[in-house]
């Protein structure tokens, strides 16, 4: 089903009027643009791939414990009937901690990208990638921020448990026994 039949709004402005709602810190308002039964996200960095909508909740809400004052502009959105696109800069303060990490007082600028798809007038799915090296180099300095990166990823690695059996199986006998988690650091 597309969003132009009559009573359903167009997608860009679905995704714009959740987004308007995550920057009032409304999760009850953003609700009203998702279907949450049929919504998954995944903010890259931030959730462990895709997460249903209760488990995105709890993620905007880690965050915000850290950047109380969080806040997304929209200058570019591309959007059709289903699709929307949309780049973006996103803004704040570590004015506490942020997935453990300590509060610096400092703020931030990052870009980001948003794909989102929306059917019958609700988002169903969203995919959002941000500049988190930049937002932790501007949070924590350039050596803590790639550290803060690297911990970021260690944090989002999945235990063995997590893992399909058949899977489980190869990744022991590639690593002697052991699962060790892979952990891309970017040094510069």
């Amino acid at each position: 089903m597309s969003d132009e039949r009559p009573g359903h709004p167009a997608a860009a402005d679905v995704y714009r009027g959740f987004i308007d709602a995550v920057n009032r810190k409304d999760l009850d308002a953003a609700e009203r643009f998702v279907d949450p039964e049929r919504y998954r996200e995944n903010c890259v960095g931030f959730t462990h791939g895709f997460v249903r909508w209760d488990a995105s909740k709890d993620s905007i809400r880690q965050v915000w414990k850290g950047i109380p004052d969080l806040h997304v502009e929209l200058p570019q959105i591309l959007a059709d009937e289903s699709v929307v696109l949309a780049h973006g800069m996103v803004t704040g303060t570590a004015a506490g901690r942020l997935y453990g990490a300590p509060a610096t007082k400092r703020g931030y600028e990052a870009s980001f990208f948003d794909f989102v798809r929306v059917d019958d007038g609700r988002i169903i799915e969203r995919v959002q990638q941000a500049d988190v090296l930049g937002q932790m180099r501007q949070l924590y300095g350039k050596g803590l921020g790639t550290v803060g990166l690297a911990a970021m990823f260690w944090r989002l690695l999945s235990p063995v448990a997590d893992l399909t059996p058949g899977r489980q199986d190869r990744a022991r006998s590639r690593h002697g026994g052991k699962v060790l988690p892979q952990v891309l650091l970017i040094a510069g």
